[in-house]
């Protein structure tokens, strides 16, 4: 007698997971016409037929409970039938899980350099606010500069050298901070 009751669930649990495997379609009992909850066990499984297209998962959890109903029809439990039958169709209904976003790779820079953000035209007359201009370009170069303690020497020496009124070489220097610093 064991025996044949574990044959018989295991038949019935083979049974389950061929109807709950949702590759592309729920293969599903169709109900027996005319009974009472006939009509809801048909809404049933049109509703799990068109889950299986958008969401397999909610297709194949709704597949047990329409069997289910199915077989609580077959012992003539009928209000349990189009209990277990409602409750397929509100599991067939449940919203696809959230897709995750798709990376994307990164956007490589470019091979070339970009723009100099520190332009320093190449002859202006020496004067005292040309060299004031230049000192503080070489200034604002300085703040991301990589070569810091070359930078901050040729700084000192340019500071120096305004400051003596020799505007030529206070330009000259503060040249080549701005060139040392955006070259690097």
């Amino acid at each position: 007698m064991n025996v044949l009751m574990v044959a018989a669930l295991v038949a019935a649990a083979l049974s389950v997971t061929q109807a709950a495997s949702a590759a592309g379609s729920v293969p599903l009992p169709a109900p027996p016409p005319g009974t009472p909850v006939s009509a809801t066990l048909r809404d049933a499984m049109i509703a799990i037929e068109r889950a299986a297209a958008t969401n397999p998962a909610a297709a194949q959890s709704a597949a047990l409970n329409y069997n289910a109903a199915i077989e609580q029809l077959r012992a003539h439990q009928y209000e349990r039938a189009r209990a277990s039958a409602l409750a397929a169709i509100i599991q067939s209904a449940a919203p696809p899980p959230p897709v995750a976003p798709v990376a994307h790779a990164p956007i490589a820079a470019p091979a070339f350099p970009g723009p100099r953000y520190y332009m320093i035209p190449d002859e202006l007359p020496s004067t005292q606010a040309n060299a004031q201009r230049y000192v503080a370009l070489a200034h604002r170069a300085m703040a991301s500069c990589s070569a810091s303690k070359t930078a901050a020497a040729e700084y000192r020496g340019a500071l120096a050298a305004l400051d003596a009124k020799q505007y030529r070489v206070a330009m000259a220097d503060s040249r080549n901070i701005v060139d040392d610093c955006v070259s690097r």
